[in-house]
């Protein structure tokens, strides 16, 4: 299964990417609300400049099938910046998406970023410093994020057939170098 490679093959730049935005400060308490605006921006970036490529490649029927519409955070991201004062950036990179299973390997990277985005609201919200943060883009799906991280793996493993297991993988790492090489 697809769902299964990805996650072995990219946890060397998963645990990267972790590394770069300081994740275990975030469980030492240590993280603070600037560390928050890097990751927001960060993100912002990964999903701005993904977001609609990846989703207009994304076949009808699975589109349907994982409710890919409720999945859009752009403007999530955009409300929890401007909720800290921050600026937008110019979206300065773009970055192709070449093909569909290339689309489902990045969409695994932003789909697994909200599964642990909502595990980093839970541990910042008993900051006091985070105590006026609501976390829109990380807390996105609520109570349902493993029922949608379910759903999300269970179509992705049905849509991407074995001859198109690399091109996919390659869609993960080309996210995860993207987040990887931003400044």
């Amino acid at each position: 299964m697809i769902s299964d490679r990805l996650k072995t093959e990219t946890r060397y730049l998963h645990d990267l990417t972790e590394e770069k935005f300081n994740s275990k400060k975030i469980f030492e308490s240590t993280f603070s609300l600037e560390d928050y605006r890097k990751l927001l921006l960060y993100n912002y970036f990964l999903i701005s400049n993904f977001e609609d490529a990846v989703f207009s490649l994304i076949p009808t029927d699975a589109a349907q099938k994982i409710q890919l519409e409720k999945r859009r955070k752009l403007k999530l991201i955009e409300t929890d910046l401007q909720n800290l004062g921050t600026e937008l950036p110019p979206q300065e990179f773009k970055v192709a998406v070449n093909s569909e299973a290339e689309a489902w390997g990045i969409l695994y990277v932003m789909e697994g970023s909200t599964l642990g985005g909502n595990m980093i609201a839970k541990q910042l919200s008993k900051n006091a410093e985070f105590k006026n943060v609501n976390f829109s883009y990380f807390r996105c799906y609520g109570e349902h994020t493993g029922s949608y991280w379910k759903s999300f793996k269970e179509v992705l493993d049905q849509q991407v057939a074995p001859e198109k297991f690399e091109e996919c993988i390659a869609g993960a790492n080309k996210a995860y170098r993207f987040l990887l090489d931003l400044p």
